[in-house]
């Protein structure tokens, strides 16, 4: 690291030329002046590096790391290797911050000894050109302006303590180091989820801005559904990935309340964004083994903090998707919540013993027909 640089800003950059100059501008204009910005271009086919250049040659503190479309967890772990700032932030080429974002989260994480600074966001969108308030879900309000946190007084709900995105979040760069921090290449979406979610599993002291200093740019209403349309196969996987993270780590049993409420309530979120047939397929999927392995059956419905996701968590081990709907057809909808985590386990194995059972003769009958 470099003592005369204070931040160094990561930015990972594919085909965003069109929205790159604010991106750009609104760092090299923060009232922090001992700042890099390392921008990493993943093989754009558009003019960014072009501007880039242009950026370089007028600015020293502007680097550029060339990168042949790894996506943007490589992208963002290059410019961790290379951080010679005291902290990094990151920032999505189209969004933006406000001027004074890099100088107010410095002085918070200075003061504090942060390992990690959080503030607020709202979003910005595209196509009516208007700043809208950002949705932060149930637990907007669990950590107030300025206060300190962690995991040690906040474990049942350390994980929904912030969201999952991680360009609202100043880190220090020794804790990413020492706790060997990164991002997963191999995760498509949500790999900010991943990271944020290890992150907060490490920490030992995290801190907050209430104020709106990073404006989030979206295209429509519907990109997030659309993304999630696209790679909702891998959301199971970037969670079970992250179980396996607090496990090796120690940290799985004392977390895994919140583990289960932040999983278990996106998995049920993004089942009813999808259309029908990836319905079936995202809940047959965690039908088929995922939903166990990533804890959801032992625990009891009181440690869910939503009665809905509950009874989803509940009927995944119980149902396959054709037989949840017609459950839900005939306004049976099963009431779940009341089970012991143990009588739950038990009905769940002779579920999936009669599928192992029926599975077999399938199989057998198919070989029978064959001869």
């Amino acid at each position: 690291m470099s003592a005369d640089i204070k931040v160094t800003v990561v930015m990972p950059i594919y085909n965003a030329y069109d929205y790159l100059r604010p991106a750009i501008d609104s760092v090299l204009d923060q009232t922090l002046r001992e700042i890099e910005l390392i921008c990493v271009d993943d093989g754009s086919t558009d003019p960014t590096l072009g501007l880039l250049k242009e950026y370089q040659k007028n600015d020293a503190r502007v680097r550029i790391v060339t990168e042949n479309n790894a996506g943007p967890s490589v992208a963002r772990n290059k410019g961790i290797v290379r951080a010679r700032g005291e902290y990094v932030i990151f920032l999505d080429a189209d969004d933006f911050f406000e001027p004074e974002l890099l100088e107010r989260l410095v002085r918070s994480a200075d003061e504090n000894s942060l390992d990690i600074a959080v503030c607020g966001y709202d979003v910005y969108n595209d196509r009516s050109a208007r700043f809208e308030a950002s949705i932060d879900g149930e637990h907007s309000d669990l950590i107030s302006d300025g206060e300190v946190f962690s995991k040690s007084n906040l474990p049942d709900s350390i994980f929904q303590s912030t969201t999952g995105y991680v360009w609202n979040k100043l880190f220090k760069t020794s804790f990413l180091r020492e706790k060997g921090l990164t991002f997963a290449p191999e995760l498509y979406v949500f790999e900010d989820v991943h990271f944020i979610i290890t992150c907060l599993s490490m920490a030992d002291r995290v801190g907050k801005i209430a104020d709106t200093l990073v404006h989030h740019r979206i295209y429509s209403n519907q990109s997030r559904p659309k993304l999630f349309k696209k790679y909702f196969r891998q959301v199971p996987l970037v969670y079970l990935k992250t179980k396996d993270f607090l496990v090796s780590h120690g940290v799985y049993v004392p977390l895994s309340r919140s583990f289960i409420n932040v999983c278990a309530s996106r998995c049920y979120k993004i089942y009813n964004l999808l259309w029908h047939d990836a319905k079936g397929d995202f809940f047959d999927l965690l039908h088929s083994g995922y939903a166990d392995s990533l804890g959801w059956f032992a625990h009891e419905a009181s440690d869910f903090e939503d009665t809905d996701v509950c009874e989803f968590a509940a009927s995944v081990g119980l149902y396959t998707h054709k037989q949840y709907l017609k459950l839900v057809d005939k306004t049976n909808k099963p009431q779940l919540t009341k089970l012991k985590a143990e009588n739950l386990q038990k009905r769940i194995k002779k579920v999936k013993y009669r599928e192992q059972i029926s599975a077999f003769f399938a199989k057998l009958t198919r070989k029978n027909k064959k001869k």
